[in-house]
């Protein structure tokens, strides 16, 4: 997840549980629908990675070596769960076989980041479940869009707006209490038109369903 809290702010108690407990929740969709989905657009991936909205890291252990993954979070819980796994994961220890991760409590829009990460620079920007909590999503992408190498790759796996007008009406009734239960996440964001519009070429996409209507692609940067 990726939210629009100020990350020099103090985390309110749920946030902190939320963050404690939000791999328990998704433990079942993780397990059973989107661990073999994030191991198809993450393994094949080298050179350089930015992660947005890494969450509690639950992609680190799927980079293969030769990734160099700047990973960033921008709520100060979620960030500790992650470097906690990072840890489990012995990563530090096991220097060349192993991705190279690091993290930073950003989110996208901080001045820090628009330093960090400079224009034409990365190989890969990774967006999994995250454009459904950032403030702008179409300045996420277009973030994205200016920080890519030409012929870099954009990945996408995201729950997105219901295809069916019944089904819209649903999120659009359930999105205002959903939104503060899940930490700022809307049910209703639609990022492939943002995507094509920022001028992406589409390699690969995927829809699919489980409880709720998810999106899988990989553009390029053209």
């Amino acid at each position: 997840m990726c939210s629009s809290r100020d990350s020099a702010l103090p985390e309110t108690l749920y946030a902190r549980l939320f963050a404690r407990f939000y791999d328990r929740f998704m433990n079942r969709i993780e397990t059973t629908v989107l661990l073999h989905r994030r191991k198809r657009l993450l393994r094949p991936l080298r050179g350089k990675i930015l992660e947005v909205g890494s969450g509690t890291g639950i992609n680190f252990p799927l980079y293969s070596p030769g990734a160099d993954v700047l990973a960033i979070e921008p709520s100060r819980s979620m960030m500790q769960k992650a470097e906690e796994r990072m840890t489990s994961l012995g990563f530090s220890r096991n220097a060349g076989s192993s991705p190279e991760i690091r993290t930073a409590t950003l989110g996208i829009g901080d001045p820090e980041l628009e330093n960090l990460v400079p224009p034409n620079s990365v190989d890969a920007v990774v967006f999994t479940l995250v454009l459904c909590t950032v403030p702008d999503p179409e300045y996420a992408i277009r973030f994205a869009k200016s920080r890519l190498k030409k012929g870099g790759k954009l990945l996408l796996l995201e729950h997105v707006r219901a295809s069916t007008s019944a089904g819209r009406i649903l999120q659009k009734t359930l999105n205002p209490f959903w939104t503060r239960f899940a930490q700022g996440c809307n049910l209703d964001r639609e990022p492939v038109s943002l995507v094509r519009a920022a001028g992406f070429r589409l390699l690969e996409e995927d829809r699919f369903r489980d409880t709720l209507p998810f999106y899988q692609a990989i553009y390029e940067s053209i």
